[in-house]
């Protein structure tokens, strides 16, 4: 299908990945495994699979979180890459691991991208992908690179491999941050009226709109689709966004509207929309209940009104309420007592807990994953072998 995303040269900021690849084949030579470490919008997407299979280190498979990601870097990349990239979810790799060496014949090079998500997914993926390493049929032919955006994951993800971190620059271009002067009462409505002042007083630019859900997404959109602003086109992106729509957010505005995008996290990092020169941030992951985001989302947000050009970011949120911020997001497996059961479940799904090699990325959440195992057991989840049972396939989900 075609999605409308345009192709992708190779990017010629400074950050970009294309100008500091030599410094990841050169870690590629000597280790198996290499992180690296880039700002969003430096290629690590779309262009270091490319440029990983034009040195020789093809066919490469590279998976992201979300389809909607797998997606567009797919669209951006191009028909003529398809033989030598596999652009695919974090689930659908964690099935080709299932399948043993066998499996992963075909390539000579995974890419895990987004590993700072820490989504469970991942970190299963992550304890696989390890695996997989170690007990492979050809030690050293297997090649893995897994991409973050900085932060704790970093040094997290270097211990876990025993892997060289290849590290670039983060902002290319300053970014003034705006804190609002009270708190925000409707957040919906402080969006509209953000938006709206920004289209009638600021200097052209796009503009980018975290809201934390599809439903708080469309009630903006159809508030500002009210309006009828002159010269403003607004469009979405999440992750049900339909494939035929995604070129509405990543092309060019026609006849040289103002773009406004409203967008989920997953314009943070992993879908970059071209041409962002001001951010509004309502600074909420969840309303139900409560999350905030991190110090270190919120940062990475502001960045993005700084990836073309010097940009501002709107934050709906009071310079004092910043201050009580986490300082990074909190794992998922950390967030709630339930994720525990979740991961075990997981792990059972896929016989990792079983794989030769496999560990957990956090192996301080052992003993809490050791309990909860016994607890689904002694619930019918689990048969006396440690198996699924019916129960337990029907709960067994993959969560990402």
């Amino acid at each position: 299908m075609d999605t409308g995303v345009p192709q992708e040269p190779e990017p010629q900021a400074p950050a970009a990945i294309c100008h500091h690849m030599r410094a990841i084949l050169d870690r590629l030579v000597t280790t198996q495994v290499v992180v690296v470490s880039a700002a969003p919008g430096s290629g690590k997407s779309s262009v270091l699979p490319r440029c990983l299979a034009n040195a020789g280190y093809g066919p490469v498979i590279c998976a992201q979180p979300r389809h909607l990601a797998a997606t567009v870097a797919s669209a951006k990349a191009g028909q003529e890459w398809a033989s030598h990239v596999l652009f695919t979810t974090t689930r659908q790799l964690i099935d080709v691991l299932r399948g043993g060496p066998a499996s992963l014949a075909a390539f000579r090079t995974i890419v895990v991208d987004e590993a700072r998500d820490r989504t469970l997914c991942t970190d299963v993926l992550l304890g696989m992908v390890k695996a997989a390493v170690e007990t492979g049929e050809t030690p050293g032919h297997l090649k893995v690179v897994v991409c973050t955006a900085g932060g704790p994951a970093d040094s997290l993800l270097s211990g876990f491999f025993g892997a060289p971190v290849v590290a670039f620059q983060r902002a290319v271009h300053p970014v003034e941050v705006h804190y609002s002067q009270g708190p925000m009462l409707d957040m919906v409505r402080a969006v509209v009226e953000e938006v709206v002042d920004i289209h009638r007083s600021k200097p052209p630019g796009y503009v980018l709109v975290f809201l934390p859900d599809l439903i708080r997404i469309e009630d903006a959109y159809d508030q500002l689709c009210q309006r009828a602003l002159p010269g403003l086109a607004v469009c979405v992106v999440h992750d049900n966004l339909p494939e035929e729509l995604m070129g509405n957010a990543l092309n060019p505005a026609p006849g040289g509207s103002r773009k406004v995008v409203l967008a989920t996290n997953v314009a943070e990092t992993a879908v970059l929309v071209p041409g962002t020169a001001y951010v509004v941030d309502p600074g909420v992951l969840s309303e139900d209940p409560l999350e905030m985001v991190s110090k270190d989302a919120a940062k990475r947000r502001a960045a993005v009104a700084g990836a073309a050009c010097p940009g501002h970011c709107h934050r709906l949120y009071m310079e004092d309420e910043y201050d009580g911020f986490e300082e990074h997001t909190v794992p998922r497996i950390r967030q709630d007592g339930g994720a525990i059961f979740k991961l075990a479940l997981m792990l059972k799904r896929h016989a990792a807990d079983g794989m030769p090699g496999f560990e957990l990325l956090d192996p301080s959440v052992a003993p809490s994953l050791e309990n909860a195992v016994g607890e689904l057991a002694s619930s019918g989840y689990l048969d006396k072998y440690g198996k699924l049972t019916e129960k337990g396939k029907h709960e067994a989900f993959d969560e990402d």
